[in-house]
């Protein structure tokens, strides 16, 4: 993901080596357990303070690499829905599909997007977000040029396809066979279903609903509970350490 965050940059032309696009993604991990990730926002201030890039023009890519986050997660659970169904994860596909499609139509077509801005920044307690968010019009819409979303697009899921088998992984670690499509699904849309919440991490939502999906297989709640705390310390828990880990090699640099 640190070779799609390189592109992403190219795109509001600031260039980077390899090892420092890694060192800068991964730096960002740090703050992965925020709400929506949206703490992963420091990296425009890492930019600033390392390379001297001004905030405005760097803020836009944590709002693209989220965007991107979650138009792969809603593919990888669509592809799984082909071969298992669970009404509950359709409805929320049902729902957010077009929505993704919508934000990237306002990005794309100017003077929507900033009817759209203005209108939210009538409500005094919005103006402060969304008119900073009209700033940065110019990166967003860069970064969504239809190129460069299908080529970090391709990226995500390729990343996201070694992330499912992981998390396979796991579940044959504790002697649980339920197919790659299963687990994956389950998975992903307890990760969905807490992203969409804003609770910082997913916490808690994201463990019940894992916790749901896997006792109506059958699955008895203490194995269950086991399963689903060994999955978050390998996701977000075992990524925010390498965060924190990272973030003093990239400064100290």
């Amino acid at each position: 993901m640190g070779i799609r965050q390189k592109i992403f940059l190219k795109r509001l032309g600031i260039k980077l080596k390899t090892k420092e696009s890694l060192l800068l993604y991964f730096s960002g991990l740090s703050m992965s357990i925020t709400p929506g990730g949206a703490g992963e926002a420091i990296k425009s201030y890492y930019l600033k303070k390392k390379y001297g890039h001004k905030i405005s023009k760097t803020f836009p890519l944590v709002l693209i690499e989220r965007f991107h986050d979650l138009g792969v997660v809603i593919s990888v659970i669509a592809f799984t829905l082909i071969f298992l169904q669970i009404s509950e994860v359709i409805i929320v596909e049902i729902i957010i599909i077009p929505l993704i499609i919508i934000a990237y139509v306002l990005v794309r077509i100017k003077k929507l997007f900033v009817k759209t801005i203005n209108f939210f920044n009538r409500i005094k307690k919005l103006e402060k977000i969304f008119g900073g968010i009209l700033k940065s019009y110019d990166g967003m819409y860069e970064m969504l040029d239809p190129k460069t979303t299908i080529k970090a697009w391709a990226i995500g899921i390729i990343a996201q396809i070694f992330f499912a088998l992981s998390v396979y992984s796991v579940f044959l670690a504790f002697d649980q066979d339920f197919g790659f499509i299963f687990t994956t699904q389950v998975v992903y849309s307890s990760i969905l279903f807490g992203a969409i919440s804003l609770l910082p991490g997913g916490v808690g939502l994201t463990e019940i609903t894992t916790v749901n999906f896997l006792t109506d297989k059958g699955m008895e709640i203490s194995l269950a509970t086991s399963i689903t705390i060994m999955l978050r310390l390998v996701t977000i828990w075992f990524s925010t350490i390498i965060g924190l880990i990272t973030t003093k090699i990239f400064l100290k640099e």
